[in-house]
């Protein structure tokens, strides 16, 4: 047993050590905040690509497109066609050259690019009348693909190897489309070039279904998802991490109410669930960002939130009307959404807090 006099000197001894030898200062990963601009034209913006610290392209309704060089300082607007395209996506190469990406059909399913930051635009691509795209994925390469909606029983893809030269590919994948198989215009992200794979989400089938397939790969593989499926329903998201891991968003979206099971992560040929974040309804987008730790960042109608995969924690960031989420690499993450809602991600620096 401890006797007083030795009680004593332990306590003595402890009231000697520096505090730093008691406590532990652990960091905690704090969310970011969001700085919105309202110098932006009040129209609805879909797609969105940042290409450095200071230029990003957005896309939306009206067949505008705008860019900003000085991080949202100013903004130029362009009209790339006619002024009743709708453009869901784009995909910038840099502050000089960018594709646009129009949705709908009749013809107005099309494919704009300019060389010149957006002074004047080629029209690279036309969907026939019965063709509805959906979003498109460009890699570094200069390859891209774009994902449509089926037709019959063919996929409706557009393929182009150089950026130059763009033509249907109805062969491209290893199973047939599923009945009314196609993609959600939601927020450009049903598809995407990540760490060497290719990845498309499809929806509003039996299966909520992902197509994936390496750089150098000739056909998609298709793997099922335990995703809400059916009309209106599906993935709309997606995010590769290699060909074998990945993160899928999605959900109903005629149900504004749903809350479960929105966001899975595949690994090791398993699905799980991850919890879902507090906004209600289908998640229309997804980026997985790393900044001082891993974020999942997802937004849709009712808002945008961020998932600290350390902790296994979300953090509502807006109430918002937000239907997309893009970061160029960690340091330039933007949101645009509804009535000209054009947002950055500001990031936070991370507490120190003791620790026992």
């Amino acid at each position: 047993m401890t006797s007083k006099l030795q009680q004593r000197a332990v306590n003595i001894l402890r009231l000697a050590l520096p505090f730093s030898a008691l406590f532990s200062l652990s960091a905690v990963a704090e969310p970011p905040e969001i700085e919105v601009f309202d110098n932006v034209r009040q129209q609805q913006w879909v797609g969105v690509s940042p290409v450095s610290r200071d230029t990003i392209w957005i896309s939306g309704e009206k067949g505008t497109v705008a860019r900003t060089t000085d991080s949202g300082k100013s903004w130029e607007y362009f009209q790339p066609g006619p002024g009743d395209l709708d453009f869901r996506d784009i995909e910038a190469i840099d502050d000089r050259r960018a594709y646009a990406l129009s949705v709908g059909t009749g013809g107005q399913s099309r494919i704009y690019y300019t060389e010149n930051g957006g002074n004047s635009w080629r029209l690279r691509y036309r969907g026939e009348a019965d063709s509805f795209f959906n979003c498109m994925a460009l890699s570094p390469s200069g390859e891209a693909w774009v994902h449509g909606d089926s037709v019959g029983d063919e996929w409706r893809m557009v393929r182009s190897a150089d950026g130059r030269n763009w033509m249907q590919v109805r062969s491209a994948v290893a199973e047939p489309p599923q009945s009314n198989e196609g993609g959600f215009a939601s927020s450009g992200s049903c598809a995407r070039f990540n760490n060497d794979n290719w990845m498309i989400a499809t929806g509003n089938a039996d299966k909520a279904r992902v197509l994936i397939k390496g750089s150098f790969g000739i056909r998609f593989r298709v793997v099922e998802t335990p995703m809400e499926a059916g009309p209106m329903a599906g993935i709309t998201s997606v995010w590769p991490i290699d060909d074998k891991t990945f993160y899928i968003a999605g959900g109903d979206l005629n149900d504004d109410s749903g809350d479960e099971n929105r966001l899975w992560h595949y690994q090791n040929n398993e699905f799980e669930a991850l919890p879902g974040p507090p906004i209600k309804g289908a998640l229309y987008s997804l980026s997985l960002v790393d900044h001082k730790g891993s974020w999942l960042l997802t937004s849709n109608p009712q808002g945008a939130a961020a998932l600290d995969l350390q902790n296994n924690e979300w953090f509502k960031l807006s109430d918002a009307n937000i239907w997309n989420i893009q970061c160029h690499g960690d340091i330039s993450c933007w949101l645009v959404g509804k009535d000209g809602y054009v947002g950055r991600l500001q990031w936070q620096a991370p507490k120190q807090r003791p620790k026992l």
